[in-house]
């Protein structure tokens, strides 16, 4: 036996017998979640993507280190200790995927997998990444726990060339989940990654089961999950090969005050994208948004704007290769080529390009979990959101490009409320912009819904979005709790 063989066989035995996840109930008080078991990490001499094909979170990140010290910042409200953790778990979720040309987060088994009915194999697998959805987009999923919030959303009916072309993957007028991309109802092409020991957790703990949600609430038992959980939800924006791709950017357009809806699509700030190179740093006349429908259903106008042109270099992004294309299913290919249709007015293919528009991050390092969510800016040292970036020399690609807000489970501010916390673009096509990561969050639990006594994004029992709620608030009560995750009261399939 070779000492390749001998080393794989000794680092399965550590493996093995090295269970050492740390479970808090998200129950936790406060003053007790001032003492947290730092998980020891133990090296070993073979790549997990060897066995699996998963390749996890890198070490030099800050990702379940120094835990003890992040939670006494966190109960004290030390922003600066707080945010260069953020800044290190975003730039670490985003390094390469040696030889695949895509972020390690590629790697990750999806949601899709997760909540599928039948065993969805190891992480990594072909076989857990295979297609199974009802359909509907994540913007769907979360409009039907809302119940005040007036977001009127526009309306995004499928290009007939869309649907003559993948009609076997269309219900109801929306295509189902693809094996490496999720419907989300609009341009932004959406996968919600889960690390291994999450996934893990929901498939043995049969948490993507209504009845298992059921049987926890019968017996009031909130959700415990394992404190190696991450997910993720990343968001690309399909980029033509030629020409000049117009990409709306966040410039503050409203006011935080504004109820309404403020995607997108209704701001008027645009850059473009040249791939090519040739325009980089001119001004030219772009747009973007083609065969959408405000919320009446009237056709929303194309938005055209003067814009400087920026390069694939200042953007996380991936070129689409004929072994990319071969490997996506046709609910993939659908969801891509929708988007192209609505962002650009062409089908999207082989030598296009995705960019990294924004992205969530949700750790479960600290019982009280880490939030973090970053958005591509064109001015990315500008304002609070550029704040407590550190140096990360060993970081590869562009995430200083890109803004970020945390939110952790700091002291209520000078109002008694949590602080604003919003990704411009993923929550503001579902939610206005005075609202709370952690405030959404933390009301993650079954059954769902808009009446009282269920979980929702707002409900009769907790309206304030920006109240500071905690698991213990009174609000809570009637709920079993899903600790801090969505993604299973928003995916739980029945038998």
């Amino acid at each position: 036996m070779n000492r390749y063989c001998i080393l794989l066989l000794l680092c399965l035995l550590i493996w093995g017998c090295n269970d050492t996840s740390v479970v808090e109930s998200p129950q936790t008080s406060k003053a007790e979640q001032t003492e947290v078991v730092v998980e020891e990490e133990v090296e070993v001499a073979v790549d997990v993507k060897v066995e699996t094909g998963y390749i996890p979170f890198p070490k030099g990140y800050g990702y379940m280190e120094n835990l003890g010290a992040l939670q006494k910042a966190t109960d004290e409200g030390n922003r600066k200790i707080i945010r260069e953790h953020a800044w290190k778990l975003w730039a670490g979720i985003m390094q390469p995927a040696e030889g695949l040309g895509w972020p390690l987060w590629y790697t990750w088994s999806n949601t899709t997998a997760a909540f599928k009915a039948e065993n969805s194999g190891k992480v990594g697998d072909e076989k857990s990444k295979s297609n199974a959805s009802s359909g509907e987009s994540l913007k769907t999923k979360n409009l039907k726990n809302m119940v005040n919030v007036d977001t009127k959303t526009p309306n995004y009916d499928l290009p007939q060339t869309v649907i003559d072309k993948y009609s076997g993957v269309i219900t109801d007028g929306s295509i189902k989940d693809g094996a490496n991309f999720q419907n989300n109802g609009d341009i932004m092409v959406a996968t919600e990654s889960l690390s291994q020991q999450a996934m893990d957790n929901i498939r043995e703990k049969e948490l993507y089961l209504t009845s298992t949600l059921d049987a926890l609430h019968a017996k009031n038992e909130p959700i415990n999950l394992v404190s190696k959980f991450i997910v993720t939800k990343h968001m690309y924006w399909p980029v033509k090969a030629e020409g000049i791709t117009g990409v709306p950017v966040w410039k503050d357009n409203f006011p935080d005050t504004f109820p309404g809806y403020a995607g997108y699509e209704v701001w008027d700030t645009l850059v473009g994208i040249d791939p090519s190179g040739e325009q980089i740093g001119n001004t030219v006349k772009v747009e973007f948004l083609y065969g959408v429908k405000d919320y009446e259903k009237k056709p929303m106008s194309t938005v055209t704007a003067e814009a400087k042109v920026y390069g694939l270099d200042d953007f996380y992004y991936h070129k689409i290769t004929q072994d990319d294309w071969d490997s996506f299913d046709e609910a993939d290919k659908g969801i891509l080529d929708a988007a192209s249709y609505w962002a650009n007015n062409q089908p999207i293919g082989v030598g296009d390009y995705l960019i990294s528009i924004a992205m969530h991050v949700n750790t479960r390092e600290l019982p009280s979990w880490t939030l973090q969510s970053v958005w591509w800016s064109d001015e990315p040292d500008k304002g609070q959101y550029a704040a407590n970036r550190p140096e990360l020399p060993q970081a590869t690609g562009p995430w200083d490009h890109y803004l970020l807000t945390d939110d952790y489970a700091v002291p209520p501010n000078d109002k008694g409320e949590l602080d604003i916390a919003v990704n411009p673009y993923i929550e503001g096509v579902i939610h206005p912009i005075a609202t709370s990561c952690r405030n959404c969050h933390v009301r993650a639990g079954w059954p769902t819904g808009s009446t009282a006594g269920t979980a929702g994004y707002q409900n009769p029992d907790c309206p304030g979005l920006l109240t500071y709620l905690t698991p213990e608030s009174p609000c809570l009560e009637k709920i079993t709790l899903t600790d801090y995750s969505w993604i299973i009261p928003d995916r739980a399939i029945s038998e």
